[in-house]
């Protein structure tokens, strides 16, 4: 019997691409590339990390983390979006996106690692987690299942609660990352189990 997967914050993207289609038709009518819109997100996860190590001297240039978070889930919905209309879907540009994701993600949490207000061996412990979530998410497709995308911490989720905390950090201090970094190990663990559940239900039915 199929079971239903807790998806989290991942469940919105239906309403979240609705809400962008105004800028998906745009960039069709300019012929943009996917791969370039990929790109764009990890130019924003980049913008992120370099932010998150010089707030530690510049604290108010925290407060631009929030929309740079917003600009990389934009990318990440509309590079499918735009592929899928303009008939540029491909195998080798879900490899591309995966790797780009990988990126994204290694350049925020090292951004942090490097604030020398943040404990760096937790925010590099999140790292090799959230890593290892998205490897499983991967791995189940790879073994003939469906890629997972969904659980209590997933990619968006990751970056909505980043982006709302770092509007708290100016009153809270910097080292109050630390925090947020904590409440993220367990619920990566979460997220881990449950694709690892998911995963292997979904390949016993096969």
């Amino acid at each position: 019997m199929a079971t239903k997967n807790y998806r989290g914050i991942y469940a919105i993207k239906p309403w979240w691409q609705r809400r962008l289609a105004g800028l998906e038709d745009q960039l069709v009518r300019w012929h943009v590339h996917p791969d370039v819109i990929t790109l764009v997100g990890v130019g924003c996860a980049a913008l992120m990390g370099i932010v998150l190590t010089v707030s530690a001297q510049q604290s108010q240039l925290v407060l631009t983390v929030a929309p740079l978070a917003i600009g990389r889930l934009a990318a990440n919905a509309l590079d499918g979006l735009v592929a899928r209309r303009t008939g540029l879907a491909r195998p080798w540009g879900e490899v591309f996106n995966e790797c780009c994701d990988r990126l994204a993600d290694t350049l925020v949490f090292v951004g942090l690692a490097l604030n020398s207000h943040v404990n760096a061996s937790l925010a590099l412990g999140v790292l090799v987690l959230t890593l290892l979530s998205s490897y499983l998410g991967i791995v189940g497709k790879a073994a003939g299942g469906k890629r997972q995308f969904g659980g209590f911490l997933a990619k968006a989720a990751r970056m909505i609660y980043i982006a709302l905390y770092s509007l708290l950090v100016p009153l809270l201090g910097l080292a109050t990352w630390n925090w947020l970094l904590l409440a993220f190990i367990p619920a990566t663990l979460l997220t881990i189990a449950q694709r690892y559940r998911w995963i292997y239900t979904d390949l016993q039915q096969k």
